[in-house]
């Protein structure tokens, strides 16, 4: 009997059917996908660019029209979730407008509202949280954003600004700003006043040295309140001036930031006529709102994060709620967020939104008497402290990302950098380090960012005069200048040594920062260094000769 090797049997019967040899490549079982794009079929194409963009950096994607129904939503990802191997999703369009459903859109989730309800919030929360949610128990297991654009041209603009954000360039000084915006809680003075010092030790302890920060604060009371006339002027630069993250913390609305509030009248700090102003060219910030309502893409007008993300200038991203947020469980977030990035090693925005999600409401062993720290205040000051659990758990569903839950994140690389301990003024101070490539290196001498060079004079009393506002302005100026001295040296891979000439007027804890700029990276370090006078010194120095003799 004449066997038949079963390969030519294949090849014959492929032959009668019409197929040719090749052709069963396609048939091969096709490969699981880690990220799932949910994507109306008009603006497919569209995201077609970005598909492509992923693939080549190693995702396997999968592009999906959305059922009409959030119910059927949830199940085709947990479908596709099956194979253990799925790992973001991405949401492209908006939530349909009531008033306008037969919009091209993706419908969102709504979850009932058992805490912020008693404080004013809606009955119902929208919310993506629940298709990242593949067992139900709230917490996201999936990392998820949202594009919520509404023509191919805006979701074609915001493909090539993400191309351009992680795309190699010569400027990224913008790497090492992180720029703060805040309003007054409004929760009374002992609330208002310990959720500023919590925010300023936050900020002081755990963002690292090396990086500056900047605090444009609508307290007229405070240093950090520049001339209230310019305040949004003021917020909109430090945006465009470029930054890792612009986060506003205080309070919001579907289409607005919170107004400063003086004595005499009040000014505003963004709303959605205002955000035309944003004109970021390099270093588009992710926006990160501590705030209510700025995430709220299901209501009828398109919410402040939507219509910032539109801009050409606006953000690269945004995190935000959807509706009233609360002071405890969004500090709980911002921790777990502020630790992730610094100290932990995801590479991804969605995936630094879904692990910090999940540490807020469950936990961590990071920064401890920080987290006791804001524990604390929500058991003190929380009009209902039972439910802190519960109110943690809500705001895993109120927290939204509007945009690419891919988006790589930048993090500078690090500098090494070595100092005496303890130094002299008016003397030299040599720093030391290890350049890992050519370039342009920046070394500066500053004081840490808790301190000021010059003491601000302490306001008891509101004067709406002109010259009032103007000394508000440059007392503002005036405390974010803490670089006492600076050089620029060029240097090549390896070691180098530089020196910088101590002023006499600089006194106690200081840093020494280096910025060094490559073709297309940046590398950033810090080290503490302690200034003394020689009197000082001497005086220390004096007892040990006094022994000795």
């Amino acid at each position: 009997m004449l066997r038949i090797p079963g390969s030519i049997f294949v090849i014959a019967i492929a032959a009668i059917l019409g197929f040719s040899p090749g052709s069963f490549a396609l048939e091969t079982p096709e490969k699981k996908p880690d990220t799932l794009v949910v994507c109306p079929k008009p603006f497919q194409r569209a995201m077609v660019k970005w598909c492509e963009y992923r693939e080549q950096q190693g995702h396997v994607i999968k592009m999906v029209e959305p059922p009409l129904q959030a119910e059927a939503l949830k199940q085709t990802i947990r479908q596709f979730a099956k194979s253990g191997l799925l790992k973001h999703v991405l949401i492209v369009g908006d939530v349909a407008d009531p008033q306008a459903p037969d919009t091209v859109s993706v419908p969102t989730d709504f979850v009932e509202a058992k805490v912020n309800v008693l404080f004013g919030s809606d009955p119902e929360i929208a919310t993506d949280n629940p298709y990242a949610d593949l067992d139900s128990d709230g917490l996201p297991d999936l990392s998820i954003g949202r594009i919520p654009l509404d023509s191919v041209a805006e979701i074609e603009n915001y493909i090539k600004r993400i191309i351009k954000y992680e795309s190699p360039s010569r400027k990224q000084q913008w790497q090492r700003r992180i720029n703060f915006v805040a309003g007054v809680g409004g929760f009374g003075s002992i609330v208002d006043g310990l959720i500023e010092q919590t925010t300023k030790t936050i900020i002081s302890d755990l963002v690292p040295n090396a990086y500056e920060t900047s605090m444009t604060y609508g307290s007229w009371c405070s240093p950090f309140c520049p001339d209230p006339r310019r305040f949004s002027e003021i917020a909109i630069s430090r945006f465009n001036e470029g930054c890792l993250f612009w986060i506003y913390i205080g309070h919001g609305n579907h289409t607005a930031l919170d107004r400063v509030r003086m004595p005499d009248r009040s000014h505003l700090i963004l709303d959605n006529q205002s955000v035309g102003k944003l004109n970021c060219i390099d270093g588009s910030p992710i926006a990160l709102f501590l705030a209510c309502y700025t995430g709220a893409m299901d209501h009828p007008v398109d919410c402040l994060a939507e219509t910032m993300l539109r801009q050409d200038g606006g953000p690269i991203a945004a995190i935000c709620g959807s509706r009233v947020t609360m002071p405890y469980a969004m500090s709980l977030l911002s921790l777990e967020m502020v630790h992730e990035y610094f100290h932990g090693e995801v590479k991804t925005l969605g995936e630094l939104t879904l692990l910090s999600k999940r540490r807020m409401v469950k936990g961590s062993a990071n920064n401890p008497k920080y987290r006791e720290m804001i524990e604390g205040m929500g058991q003190t000051f929380s009009p209902v402290p039972q439910l802190l659990g519960l109110e943690r758990l809500e705001h895993a569903q109120l927290i939204q990302l509007i945009g690419d839950p891919l988006l790589r994140l930048k993090r500078p690389d690090k500098l090494g950098l070595e100092v005496a301990p303890v130094s002299v003024a008016g003397s030299q101070l040599q720093v030391t380090g290890v350049s890992p490539e050519a370039g342009n290196l920046m070394i500066e001498l500053a004081y840490p960012r808790d301190r000021f060079r010059e003491r601000p004079r302490r306001r008891v009393k509101y004067d709406p005069s002109n010259e009032s506002l103007e000394e508000y302005q440059r007392t503002y100026e005036k405390t974010h200048d803490l670089v006492w001295v600076s050089k620029m040296i060029s240097v090549g891979a390896g070691p180098f040594e530089a020196t910088l000439l101590i002023p006499d007027g600089i006194r106690g804890r200081c840093i020494v920062r280096g910025m060094l700029q490559t073709t297309d990276r940046l590398a950033i370090g810090s080290a503490p260094v302690k200034v003394l006078k020689m009197e000082r010194i001497q005086q220390a120095e004096r007892p040990k000769r006094d022994l000795i003799k």
